[in-house]
């Protein structure tokens, strides 16, 4: 699987969108099957060739993907992600605040789930037709831009601090973030939720283990011990338990069967 990131071409939307994915999967002859562990924040994907299922390890339900829906926050592993032939997606990447205000949607329902979402007309057909993944953000960007009615900017300031927890990868002590944004710790809990559809301190653990899971499936020979520490975890112990309980395996048994993932750019920090 290839995925390139790519910059949005508006500064005025960084207050909702952390920017763009190009993924691809070329046709290997037989089905691929990728575990989704669990992941802190919404996206919205558009699938430009081929098709792709969820398979719900709760429901035992095999699930056709819309072709373009919005994803809500995971809290554990839930998905499998099945695909048969060459696949082609382009993906939204959204702060952790944004999807409510943009889609009009309740973020607590859609913790766990996903909604489809209309597209407007010629957008499929103008993505199909660029001539690189570089050249589909702009019309995404002009999208996205009336979904906020010309006013993209977010200044709610529990939005604020948690876009900064996204950023320092679930490190930030709740507390602080809480005196950031002015409010008490109940207050800033309760809105947080309200935005996210994760209370902080879930959303804090989500976001560790998934940067040690993304660095893992880009660079597969780190060690795990390097990643729990860059995660902000001094106990090996509290790491494993947590890392199960989200991804529904132990780290030593993550990448088996797993396709590797190549990133570009390689990696930023």
């Amino acid at each position: 699987m290839e995925i390139t990131l790519i910059n949005s071409c508006c500064t005025d939307l960084g207050s909702c969108l952390i920017g763009y994915i190009g993924g691809e999967i070329v046709d290997r002859g037989q089905m691929v099957r990728r575990v989704i562990p669990a992941r802190p924040n919404c996206f919205v994907q558009i699938v430009l060739e081929g098709r792709q299922w969820l398979y719900d390890l709760e429901s035992r339900e095999r699930i056709e993907a819309p072709q373009a829906g919005l994803f809500g926050p995971l809290t554990h592993y839930r998905y499998d992600l099945e695909t048969e032939g060459r696949l082609r997606t382009f993906s939204a990447r959204l702060q952790p605040a944004a999807a409510g205000g943009l889609f009009k949607v309740d973020p607590i329902a859609l913790v766990d789930s996903f909604v489809p979402v209309s597209l407007p007309d010629g957008l499929l057909e103008e993505l199909r037709a660029a001539p690189d993944w570089a050249a589909m953000a702009g019309p995404v960007d002009s999208w996205l831009r009336t979904l906020g009615g010309g006013g993209v900017t977010c200044t709610d300031p529990v939005a604020r601090e948690a876009t900064r927890l996204r950023l320092e990868r679930g490190t930030v002590p709740i507390q602080d973030l809480a005196d950031s944004s002015g409010l008490s710790l109940r207050h800033f809990q309760r809105r947080f939720r309200q935005l996210t559809g994760l209370n902080p301190k879930r959303y804090a653990r989500i976001c560790r283990i998934g940067h040690a899971v993304h660095r893992k499936e880009l660079d597969p020979d780190l060690p795990w011990t390097t990643l729990a520490y860059e995660a902000g975890y001094a106990d090996q112990s509290h790491f494993i338990r947590d890392f199960k309980a989200l991804t529904g395996c132990l780290p030593s048994e993550f990448l088996r069967g797993q396709t590797p993932i190549l990133r570009y750019p390689k990696w930023d920090e």
